[in-house]
């Protein structure tokens, strides 16, 4: 019987497209854009950030150099921001309802300036009160450890803890720890795995 529930938060709850970011940075720089997405491909800053190695003001001016950018951190902020798309992808209506009977984790690989402007700017997920974030626990998904940190924490079994993530590597590494998880595709896809599952749905 599931007892809890674990959802990813980017591509999962969020909607997001790196291409707008991604294209908006030839605005600050002089290199072209296949140099710009080979720099970033390369990189080991952007992960850096979201295990919480770098703060935010590390983060930019890493880029900065990196990138050969000339913008403010207010505004190289705001374009990191750029990539989330403004209707979310869960119904708030189908989160209400699941923590109206579940106690209902976020587990993301995610950074401080993400999360942030999440926070603040999609009420949505404010009716998720427990959060285990790459950032804060310094440990990313697939890796086994982050998994049981979230075992751990749920305070029940890994068979009883229900998990959706949009990646099949996150999803590999949840079902290796025992957990039941799903490929999440949609908010109907979702309804029915969780059905599945023997979660109850309004």
């Amino acid at each position: 019987m599931i007892k809890v529930i674990f959802l990813d938060l980017g591509k999962v709850i969020i909607d997001f497209d790196p291409a707008i970011p991604l294209a908006q940075l030839t605005h600050y720089s002089d290199l072209p854009m296949p140099k710009i997405k080979e720099l970033i491909s390369k990189t080991d800053v952007l992960s850096n950030f979201d295990m919480g190695m770098f703060s935010e003001k590390d983060f930019y001016t890493a880029m900065v150099r990196d990138l050969k950018l000339d913008i403010s951190k207010e505004d190289f902020n705001n374009l990191w921001n750029s990539l989330f798309l403004p209707v979310p992808l869960l119904s708030e209506t189908l989160l209400v309802d699941l923590t109206h009977y579940y106690p209902v984790f976020l587990l993301s690989n995610t950074n401080e300036i993400h999360f942030k402007f999440i926070w603040q700017h999609y009420p949505i997920v404010r009716h998720i009160e427990n959060h285990l974030l790459s950032y804060e626990l310094k440990k990313m998904k697939p890796n086994q450890s982050i998994y049981q940190i979230a075992i751990s924490r749920s305070g029940v079994l890994p068979k009883e803890i229900f998990f959706a993530d949009d990646r099949i590597e996150n999803v590999e590494g949840a079902k290796t720890a025992g957990i039941n998880a799903t490929l999440f595709e949609s908010e109907s896809q979702l309804k029915i795995a969780m059905r599945q599952a023997g979660i109850r749905i309004d």
